[in-house]
């Protein structure tokens, strides 16, 4: 893996071994099988926007978890999630603002001119976001724009 955010991600887990930390080991081990992974199925080197969409991934399968214990009456359950949940974000890139993908979007809409839909305006914001803005948003501000 080339990708410098796996390389950290190895880095903290040896850190974690010898802290005996278990829960971030543990976390972080999943993390690595999960690159391993996907740079199998890819069958190359994992740059950092390959290894973003991961931690993407896992990060929304937290999220969900914790929601589903939370419906079911599983406070128990949640605190562990929310930890694992709270390791995966750290290796994440902070989160753009509504107010800097509404200026994306404004850019696309811009440089699309009259080719603008939804779906490639879609692909434009998501291509400029890099793995910063959650997919969900995303569309709902695009609609939000294209309806007005």
């Amino acid at each position: 893996m080339s990708s410098s955010i796996s390389l950290q991600i190895k880095q903290d887990m040896i850190q974690a071994m010898k802290d005996r930390n278990d829960i971030k080991k543990t976390v972080l081990r999943t993390l690595s099988s999960e690159l391993k992974n996907f740079e199998i199925d890819k069958g190359d080197s994992l740059d950092d926007s390959d290894v973003i969409k991961v931690l993407r991934r896992l990060e929304k399968q937290r999220m969900d978890s914790i929601q589903a214990y939370r419906d079911g009456g599983r406070e128990d359950l949640v605190t562990n999630e929310e930890q694992e949940l709270l390791i995966i974000q750290e290796y994440l890139p902070e989160k753009l603002s509504e107010e800097v993908i509404i200026d994306i979007i404004n850019q696309g809409i811009q440089e699309l001119g009259s080719d603008v839909n939804l779906g490639s305006l879609m692909k434009y914001v998501i291509s400029k976001t890099q793995g910063q803005a959650d997919g969900n948003t995303i569309r709902t501000l695009v609609q939000s724009k294209l309806e007005q």
